[in-house]
């Protein structure tokens, strides 16, 4: 009884509420025990928790969700399809079917026909098969297990009925590896849990609060479909932990999950963005947004990890347990009885955790203000950010077409054959400088890069010299052909020249090989290895006699009167008798003439090598045993290349540019161009490097820098890219919300990560292409941070200039030089030009003063990000001070914006945070006082770039809503693909592009929406919609 009670209030503490509401619970769960002994486990676990009284109203919320969810985050002046006016007619031949115009992306991102006919054998095992289980008795208090279609159908009949609560749900998922893939396309739901809170019952006898488990394996495959209505109806709403994995996976068994309540995920994101560097107490509860640091740090109940609950240790070859854990396939955890409770539990909790989350998620963003006292950041998530969250799966679903098997395949090859170029040319360099060994210099060493680059030179950071030479053991196969040549010719060299190393047998002998040899001959066994080479050199030059090498005098004396007639034998000596002074003259005076012998050898070196060869030779012929065997292995290891070679690093003595967390000299790849410089340029700068390497020096280091950003383009398009594409030639990146601007981040692939169209020699996006019969919309943002940055700060001239339109950067030129004022206002110079009207009468601001205005740029751009004085000193190749003149030249004429820093800083310094253009939140801690100097510099350019950025981010996010439901949209046949940076990438029929382009620009210059204020600048935005490919469109 014990045992049960002691179960059933761990089960309790799984499911019960969070804190705030224990005692609104307190009747419910005291109503669903069955004796007196389990309440009084009850009363025990409750008498711990604090009391507190929780009203209706703050429980049902003081705007209930229900009233939130019927307003819309994007409003259109007109949703009727059929009311729309739309102008493109249909074409004979083309992808657009007026009728069903989305029918041509209906099946993007599901799992292919071959991999789920590949599955049906694992996911529907029988009896007698191997691995299968028969789990029917398998019951789990407060869980309803839900393993066959009537249950199902029982169950669903009541959920169809549950439309004003919130389901939190949560997937397992077995044949998917998320270190190689996402989960687009791949994996099989093994089973799904659902949590529709303390009062709900699933009408399957487990009574209210209890959670839903669907089983999906074996005897219960395809009981999940039985859901699939419930799933895609968009009343219920369904609350995930990282909603895109779950509704991807559920997509792959033919389920559009709709109803989007919201992610928990997002949620605590918005709720504190810096939750996974810092915790605002000091402690460490705040360590990222996985459910099982937010069920730790919201709920004081962490979801325990797989490793910890299943986790079994890895058995070593003798059979003890060693330090790897190993966790079982999730198909073995949810069949085999050993694991299946804990596994029901295990998945269960991720439900019941999410639903937990959600409430106190809401009540903590509810704190938060929005935009008046009115509504909070709650409102904003509902109203907002839960939509975008849809967005970004539905954008991930889709993916883009690339074409990997053909031009990304081809444009590789190229590459390898530029990098290969490259690399022969640092490194026949390098050998210029420091011999052969330069030839095998690792490119992607950073050590022997920087041991080359920096060797020799002063470490400011610890004050010592690094150091200017090193020896690296490099494996064989990892030095290139060339390179492996010429070292080889090189100590072929050195051997013809010092013939007898390579007659030094006994040199080239293992200790136990000697001593092998000197049991064979009766010589000494003791000593170390110099001492039995030596002892067999004395043997093998002394005609042929028996000997024992040369030793010293005071090495005879320490031996007994027996050890000295052992000598005397082992020489050759027939009278071993005497005394002990006799025995040592007889020792003395042999060795004394074998000395002679020694050093009146003609021919001879001084170890009388070659005589000593050939004697070991003609022995090992003539007797074989130990020495022949020694010689037949060395012979074999002559002939064996060796694995590793000895590559020696000679040091340049650079001066050390920037330094490692560890202090020591970087060789990243901005250390390298600013050594480099730009050598190819017309005319050329030379970098850093050039005073002590020169012009052939900078051309070298500037191909060690393409080498770089050629393996950069490799791993992360190339290969990434081949790898990745689907069978029906989609990637599928995922896109997250994790930047704390607000700023979208992809992975597997990158895509944000897009070289500068001028710098992509290998046009990579032109591998991004339309299906056959559609054309690619590409829009993107003209200098949107600077617009926001005008209209945040009110700044007179900034906006002037925005709405006079043309060369904004020579606006601000004009705005700092004096003397560019003048100039122009004689009329020597113009400021800008319609080259409509011919070729410019006068020289132009941007060609006069390139100089000026490339500074005026770079200051547009650079005081957004809060960049200093000493940063755009670095950039500039000025001093510092020069920096601040030009800073102080665009503040005056930029007041306002200056002004409005001070005063954003000036709150994060107070409040510990910063806010964007809709009012999200960033978390500053670092911003009070008491903080070091480095992170209240981090913290303080951070609350003066998230306003903009974020801002950047705010628009993006309301005009890709906008995008993805535009009704005119679905209607001419166009889908919303990617968003990078301030760019956005539809696909559709090629017949409706036009019209389709027109919708995209008013959606993009027209996203405002109730907390989005209409800027005091329009938004610009260009395009096209006439290409095939990313790059052409550009």
């Amino acid at each position: 009884m014990w045992r049960t009670t002691r179960f059933i209030s761990w089960i309790l503490l799984l499911l019960l509420p969070t804190v705030h509401s224990f005692n609104m619970m307190r009747p419910l769960i005291t109503r669903t025990l069955r004796n007196t002994s389990h309440r009084r486990v009850c009363t025990r676990i409750f008498s711990t928790l604090p009391h507190e009284t929780v009203t209706t109203e703050e429980l049902f919320h003081n705007k209930p969700w229900v009233e939130l969810s019927k307003q819309p985050a994007i409003e259109f002046s007109n949703t009727n399809e059929d009311a729309l006016q739309i102008n493109t007619k249909p074409k004979e031949g083309g992808n657009w079917n007026p009728e069903n115009p989305l029918q041509w992306a209906r099946d993007f991102g599901r799992r292919s026909a071959e991999r789920t006919a590949a599955l049906q054998s694992r996911i529907r095992l029988q009896p007698g098969d191997e691995g299968y289980f028969d789990v029917n008795h398998i019951r789990i208090p407060h869980v309803t297990i839900v393993r066959n279609r009537q249950d199902a159908r029982i169950v669903t009949a009541k959920l169809m009925e549950a439309t004003d609560i919130f389901h939190a749900c949560d997937t397992e998922v077995m044949d998917i590896d998320l270190k190689t893939v996402g989960p687009v396309g791949n994996g099989y739901v093994t089973c799904v849990s659902i949590y529709s809170g303390p009062d709900f019952d699933y009408g399957l006898g487990d009574g209210p609060g209890s959670c839903l488990w669907i089983d999906n394996l074996d005897d219960a495959c395809g009981v999940l479909q039985e859901f699939k209505e419930w799933f895609e109806d968009e009343r219920f709403l369904k609350v995930w932990h990282n909603y895109g994995f779950d509704r991807h996976v559920m997509w792959n068994e033919g389920i559009d999950v709709k109803g989007f309540g919201g992610d928990t995920m997002h949620m605590a994101r918005l709720e504190n963005t810096a939750r996974s560097r810092i915790s605002m107490t000091g402690g460490t509860e705040m360590n990222g947004y996985s459910l099982e640091a937010l069920t730790a740090s919201l709920l004081n109940r962490r979801k325990q990890p797989m490793k910890e609950i299943f986790g079994v240790k890895r058995l070593r070859k003798d059979g003890s347990e060693g330090s790897i854990i190993d966790i079982p396939p999730v198909e073995v955890m949810q069949r085999d009885p050993r694991f299946r409770s804990r596994w029901i539990l295990y998945s269960s909790y991720d439900a019941v955790g999410t639903y937990k989350l959600r409430e106190v998620l809401e009540e903590r963003l509810k704190k938060r203000k929005w935009l008046s006292d009115s509504d909070n950041m709650y409102d904003y998530y509902f109203m907002h950010m839960r939509p975008f969250g849809e967005v970004l799966t539905d954008m991930e679903r889709r993916g883009i077409r690339v074409d990997a098997r053909d031009y990304l395949a081809k444009a590789e090859q190229n590459a390898r054959a530029d990098r290969e170029r490259h690399s022969r040319i640092f490194r026949e360099w390098a050998a210029t400088k420091i011999g052969v060994d330069g030839l095998a210099i690792n490119t992607a060493s950073s050590l022997q890069l920087c041991t080359f680059l920096f060797g020799g030179a002063l470490n400011e950071k610890t004050n010592e010299f690094t150091e200017s030479v090193r020896v690296f053991k490099v494996p064989r196969e990892e030095i290139p052909e060339d390179a492996l040549e010429a070292i080889e010719n090189r100590d072929r060299k050195d051997d013809d020249e010092d013939q007898n190393n390579d007659l030094d047998y006994l040199e080239q002998m293992k200790a136990t090989q000697l001593k092998a040899l000197c049991k064979e001959r009766g010589l000494k066994l003791s000593g170390k290895k110099a001492e039995l080479i030596e002892r067999l050199k004395a043997f093998f030059i002394h005609d042929s006699q028996r000997v024992d090498r040369l030793v010293n005098a005071d090495e005879f004396d320490e031996m007994t009167d027996k050890d000295l007639q052992d000598v005397l034998i082992a020489r050759g000596q027939g009278k071993v008798t005497g005394t002990r002074d006799e025995l040592l003259k007889r020792i003395r005076q042999d060795v004394e003439f074998t000395n002679q012998i020694l050093e009146a050898s003609t021919g001879l070196d001084a170890d009388g090598m070659p005589e000593i060869a050939k004697v070991m030779e003609d022995l090992a012929r003539k007797d074989g045993g130990a020495l022949a065997e020694a010689l037949e292995e060395l012979r074999l290891k002559s002939s064996t290349p060796p694995k590793n070679i000895d590559i020696t690093i000679k040091g340049l003595g650079l001066k050390i540019e920037k330094y490692t967390a560890g202090n020591s000299p970087s060789v990243t790849a901005d250390v390298i161009g600013k050594l480099a410089g730009d050598p190819f340029a017309d005319p050329p700068k030379y970098g850093s490097a050039f005073e002590k390497l020169g012009k052939e020096g900078c051309e070298a280091l500037a191909s060690l820098a393409a080498i770089g950003s050629i393996d950069t383009m490799i791993a992360n398009f190339f290969t990434s890219l081949q790898e990745l594409v689907d069978d029906q030639s989609r990637v599928h990146c995922s896109l997250n919300l994790n930047t704390e601007t607000g700023r979208l981040s992809s992975r597997r692939p990158n895509l944000q990560n897009q070289p500068a169209l001028e710098k992509d020699k290998y046009k990579i996006r032109k591998a991004f292409q339309a299906s056959p019969g559609n054309n690619l919309i590409v829009a993107d943002y003209g200098q949107l941070e600077l617009r926001l940055l005008a209209s945040l700060t009110e700044c007179t001239s900034m906006i002037e200039a925005f709405k006079a339109g043309g060369d904004f950067h020579s606006r601000t030129a004009l705005d700092m030089f004096p003397y560019i004022q003048e100039k122009v206002k004689s009329g020597e110079v113009i400021l800008e030009w319609d080259y409509a009207d011919g070729e410019p009468t006068k020289p132009l601001v941007k060609d006069l003063y390139a100089s000026e205005r490339r500074k005026a740029k770079t200051l547009n751009f650079s005081i957004a990000y809060g960049k200093t004085a000493h940063g755009l000193s670095q950039d500039w190749g000025v001093s510092k001070e020069e920096a601040e003149e030009m800073l102080k030249a665009w503040y005056k004429a930029r007041p306002e914006v200056e002004k409005w820093q001070k005063a954003t800083q000036e709150h994060a310094k107070r409040f510990g945070e910063t806010r964007t253009l809709m009012g999200r939140y960033r978390d500053l801690p670092h911003a009070m006082k008491g903080s070091a100097p480095k992170f209240l510099g981090h913290a303080m350019r951070a609350s003066i770039n998230t306003p903009i950025q974020g801002g950047a981010a705010d628009v993006a996010m309301m005009a890709m809503i906008k995008i993805n439901n535009s009704p005119k949209l679905k209607k001419l046949g166009w889908i919303l693909l990617l968003q990078i940076h301030d760019e956005v990438i539809l696909e559709g029929p090629e017949e409706t592009a036009e019209e389709a382009f027109q919708e995209v620009l008013d959606c993009m210059q027209n996203p405002w929406v109730y907390g989005l204020k209409k800027t005091s600048v329009p938004l610009e935005v260009d395009g096209s919609y006439n290409h095939k490919t990313w790059y052409d469109a550009k």
